[in-house]
């Protein structure tokens, strides 16, 4: 409130300023709106719409050839007009402050607006973050490509790394006959809108893990536990969010057809096996290039994250 009202003074002193500026310049006490629009640098279209609103009005309209002509008093009401319009402010709400011409109606209606451009703000500094996060997420997919497009697809690296923790909104439910080709985009999509919805901020791509005994059986068409998710900003624990991360895991890159995809399951079991390494968690799909973001299927991008920890000897 401080800060409003700090806000609200300055503009007051920036009206009063520039209205005394020109109303001591102005040596006449009757403008034509030539004279008038070089005087407060308005265009005269704008002085012609203002009038035909009834916003600001000529004090004298000459009967014989229609000119407009404003007295010098009228210099500060157009001043203030000018001042408000240039900060945002709607016609409709100049024209308020100006019929009442009462400065607490002055300060209410600038609380009222520079709330309305508080919200404004942070709703677009939230769209330029999420904006944001898709740009690295897509550059992270190209980069991705890039550095495979001279490596055959047997050469695509297995590696172990630490997953950080993240926050993730989830939907996880049993799918019936699931069949992992389909990529169940209705899921996809519905995740998304409940992160929308929920005003979570959207920091990443969408999760997929898988709920099973056996991680092969995935690939079964039975029924499956599956969850889709998306990483998001918050942080709080709650029935649909959940930390994900925070523990070693085998990953590997799968770049094309998600149809594709157990040929590099297979790979990674077996070196999980031959590494001494054991399961320890579902394994998880992180979607970086998903169907999504491109229609083409070859430049799809998918890192698969298996929860193990070494086998002690």
């Amino acid at each position: 409130n401080e800060q409003i009202g700090n806000i609200y003074f300055m503009i007051r002193i920036l009206i009063a300023y520039e209205s005394e500026v020109i109303f001591m310049s102005a040596k006449k006490a009757r403008y034509c709106i030539g004279e008038l629009s070089t005087l407060c640098n308005i265009p005269q279209k704008t002085l012609r719409y203002y009038d035909e609103i009834g916003l600001f009005t000529p004090d004298y309209r000459d009967d014989s050839t229609h000119y407009r002509y404003y007295s010098k008093p009228q210099i500060v009401n157009l001043m203030i007009i000018k001042t408000l319009k240039q900060m945002g402010f709607p016609l409709k709400d100049i024209r308020q402050i100006i019929s009442e011409n009462d400065a607490q109606s002055l300060e209410a209606n600038i609380n009222s607006h520079l709330e309305t451009m508080r919200d404004d703000i942070m709703k677009r500094i939230d769209q330029y973050t999420e904006c944001c996060y898709l740009l690295q997420k897509i550059q992270n997919g190209i980069d991705i490509l890039e550095a495979s497009s001279s490596l055959p697809s047997e050469d695509l690296a297995i590696s172990i790394e630490h997953i950080p923790k993240i926050s993730l909104m989830y939907d996880r439910s049993e799918m019936e006959g699931y069949d992992y080709s389909e990529m169940s985009l209705d899921r996809w999509i519905s995740i998304l809108r409940k992160a929308e919805h929920s005003k979570h901020k959207i920091m990443g791509p969408v999760y997929v893990t898988f709920y099973e005994d056996n991680i092969m059986n995935k690939f079964l068409s039975a029924n499956s536990m599956v969850e889709f998710a998306v990483h998001i900003e918050d942080t709080s624990s709650t029935d649909d969010i959940r930390d994900f991360g925070d523990f070693d895991a085998v990953t590997m890159i799968h770049i094309g057809n998600y149809e594709d995809i157990p040929t590099s399951y297979i790979q990674m079991m077996k070196w999980i096996r031959q590494n001494g390494y054991t399961v320890t968690g579902p394994a998880t799909e992180e979607f970086i290039l998903s169907p999504l973001d491109v229609n083409d299927e070859t430049r799809r991008v998918t890192k698969i994250i298996i929860p193990v920890e070494k086998e002690s000897k």
